[in-house]
C-alpha cells in the first residue's frame, strides 16, 4: 500500500478564489468545496502535526491498525472505523503508532460547512466517532478520488456533491454503529486498571452478561483487536515506558507488566514491537 493525494489546482477556477492555492485555503463561494483528499499509509511510525492549524476542515477516517490523536492533552487511540473532523485554525497532532497504520482523509471548506455538519449530526473534534463495521465509507472516498480525474468545468461541483454523499455515509454508519453497539465499558475499564494481573476472557464476558463468543466479536468490532491483543498492547506500552525511564532489570519490568516468565515476556515484546526489550532500551532510553 502506498500513500497518495489528489489536489484541486486549476487556474480556470480562480474566479472561485481570491488567490491560487495548493490544498489549503478557505472559500465561501460554495456550501462545500473540496481542497484535497487522499490516503496516508504510515510506512514507519511517525507524528503529523500542525501547530497553527489549517485554513480548512480536516476529516480523517482510520482504515487499519492504530492512529492516535492528541486530545485534551492525552493521546487518544483511533481504531479502524474512527472518524474525526478537525476545524480550521485548530492545532493538531496525529500519530501513526505502527508502520501498518493507514487512514483516508479529505480537506474541505465552504460557506455552508457548519450547517451541513449540523444537519448530519457530525460534531467537530474533540468529538470522535466510531462507524459500523460494515459501511460504504471507503467506496465513497474512492468516488471522491475519481472525481479529481474529471478535469472539466464541472469538477468543483462534482467534488462538492461527492463530499456531501461521503458525509451522509459517515453519519449513517455512525448511527448504525450506535444501534448495534454492545456496551463493554465495565470490562474495558477493568482491563485498563488490571492488565498487569492474570485475566481470563470468560470472566470479562460475564461482567457484560454475554457469552464469550459474543464478547470476543463485540470487543474486536469496537476496539479493532481481540481482548488478548488489547491486554498485550497495554502491557507492552507500560513496558516501553519503564524501559525508557528506569534502570530496572528486564525481568523485573516483565513481572511488573504481568509476565512472571521473563523469556515469555521477551518473546511477546519482540513479536509486538519488532525488537527485543534490551534493544528497545538501548535505542530509546532517556536515563
Amino acid at each position: 500500500m502506498k500513500s497518495f493525494a489528489h489536489y484541486l489546482r486549476d487556474y480556470d477556477l480562480l474566479s472561485l478564489h481570491k488567490t491560487s492555492f495548493y490544498g489549503n485555503d478557505h472559500s465561501d463561494e460554495l456550501p462545500l468545496f473540496v481542497n484535497c483528499a487522499g490516503l496516508t499509509y504510515a510506512g514507519t511510525p511517525h507524528i503529523n502535526s500542525n501547530d497553527k492549524g489549517r485554513l480548512d476542515y480536516y476529516l480523517i477516517y482510520v482504515l487499519a491498525d492504530e492512529v492516535q490523536v492528541l486530545r485534551q492533552g492525552e493521546w487518544q487511540r483511533l481504531i479502524p472505523g474512527s472518524v474525526i473532523v478537525i476545524p480550521p485554525n485548530t492545532p493538531y497532532k496525529c500519530k501513526c503508532a505502527t508502520a501498518s497504520a493507514s487512514f483516508l482523509w479529505v480537506h474541505f471548506t465552504g460557506s455552508g460547512v457548519e450547517q451541513i455538519l449540523d444537519r448530519y449530526k457530525i460534531e467537530l473534534f474533540p468529538s470522535i466517532y466510531k462507524t459500523s463495521a460494515t459501511n460504504n465509507i471507503s467506496s465513497r472516498f474512492q468516488k471522491l478520488f475519481e472525481g479529481f480525474a474529471r478535469n472539466d468545468s464541472y469538477r468543483v461541483y462534482d467534488l462538492s456533491a461527492l463530499l456531501d454523499r461521503l458525509l451522509i455515509e459517515i453519519s449513517r454508519a455512525v448511527e448504525k454503529n450506535k444501534a448495534e453497539r454492545i456496551s463493554l465499558s465495565r470490562s474495558i475499564r477493568y482491563l485498563n486498571e488490571n492488565y498487569t494481573t492474570q485475566i481470563k476472557i470468560p470472566d470479562l464476558a460475564k461482567m457484560e452478561n454475554i457469552c464469550m463468543t459474543s464478547y470476543n466479536k463485540a470487543f474486536k468490532k469496537q476496539m479493532g483487536m481481540s481482548p488478548t491483543k488489547y491486554i498485550i498492547r497495554l502491557r507492552t506500552n507500560n513496558a516501553k515506558e519503564l524501559l525508557c525511564t528506569t534502570n530496572m532489570t528486564i525481568q523485573k519490568i516483565g513481572a511488573i507488566c504481568g509476565y512472571d516468565d521473563v523469556n515469555f515476556f521477551r518473546k511477546t515484546f519482540k513479536k509486538e514491537i519488532g525488537i527485543s526489550p534490551l534493544e528497545y532500551r538501548e535505542r530509546f532510553s532517556i536515563v
